[in-house]
């Protein structure tokens, strides 16, 4: 095990920073190769996860601006992926579903993400994974408060 020396908070986000940007590229290069890109990726997963469901709320789950999510989905019913259907208790809104294809293809993305994170994690021991995990996740679960300090 390497012993490094202390790092402020603006260090660790600055490498945070730049190794989110590189992984997102990666795994996004990566998913495309295969097919499917990684935003499309993340559409199919939350269908898959969560069943039909209108399109606002699924552009809320993913954080995308609804003009985005449109064209993410009119894409997706493009190839067969998903359909739409009209929302019973709102006639503006459409309901987006995913089809048989679709699921076909949220499988394979998995096994391409899971092939990919495998390449960019493996480097890194299984203690040391979950070691990272833990400080991710403990720091995410001190942002939702608007704390800027990690809790002990």
């Amino acid at each position: 095990m390497v012993v490094t020396q202390d790092a402020s908070a603006l260090e660790v986000g600055q490498a945070y920073f730049e190794l989110h940007h590189q992984l997102h590229r990666l795994v996004d290069q990566t998913m495309s190769s295969a097919g499917l890109s990684l935003a499309r990726a993340k559409v199919l997963m939350r269908l898959n996860e969560r069943g039909p469901m209108n399109q606002a709320t699924l552009a809320g789950l993913l954080g995308f601006a609804p003009r985005s999510i449109t064209d993410t989905v009119d894409a997706l019913e493009r190839d067969g992926m998903v359909i739409r259907s009209e929302d019973k208790c709102d006639r503006r809104a459409r309901i987006v579903a995913l089809t048989p294809a679709g699921h076909e293809a949220f499988a394979a993305a998995q096994i391409t993400k899971l092939e990919a994170m495998d390449r960019i994690f493996g480097c890194l021991s299984a203690r040391e994974r979950g070691t990272f995990v833990s400080l991710l996740n403990r720091i995410r679960t001190n942002l939702p408060s608007g704390d800027s300090t990690c809790g002990d």
